[in-house]
């Protein structure tokens, strides 16, 4: 009975995480902050504290990485990995946490000009780690050998 409410609580985890990849992953297409998003940003300026300029593709803009934690929501809920989820979950918060001190470093950066897309993305990362969290350790069925310092002592 015990391995059933353990797949159970795996499988219930790996949806509440997969929707939080989605939703960070989907914070990618509204304004963050001043009525500008991701998309609008290039990937440089999660490195320098000046602004860059705009983005010329998606793929070269901040939103990437956000794409990538849908990417890797999605693969390690379908394997209930728990280690996919957790790099996921990496790269969300350090896109954010990277792109709110450079700007902060650049000086112009309060947090009174968050918008939607910023609050989604963050909420989307506590979802996900959440799942993360909710997924329980592995339990595996095969017992762990005895420790040297268990039992009697070695003769």
């Amino acid at each position: 009975m015990r391995p059933r409410i353990t797949q159970r609580r795996r499988w219930i985890g790996a949806g509440i995480a997969l929707l939080g990849a989605a939703a960070v992953a989907g914070s990618a297409y509204p304004a963050w902050y001043e009525g500008q998003g991701p998309r609008d940003w290039p990937l440089e300026q999660l490195f320098t504290a000046s602004p860059a300029g705009t983005a010329t593709a998606f793929w070269g803009s901040v939103a990437a990485p956000l794409a990538v934690v849908g990417l890797l929501g999605a693969l390690g809920a379908v394997l209930r990995f728990r280690f996919i989820l957790g790099l996921g979950w990496l790269v969300g918060s350090a896109t954010f946490a990277l792109w709110a001190l450079m700007s902060i470093i650049g000086g112009n950066w309060s947090p009174d000009g968050l918008t939607a897309g910023a609050w989604l993305c963050l909420s989307g990362l506590a979802v996900l780690l959440g799942g993360i969290l909710g997924m329980g350790p592995r339990k595996e069925g095969v017992e762990a050998p005895l420790s040297v310092f268990e039992g009697d002592p070695p003769q």
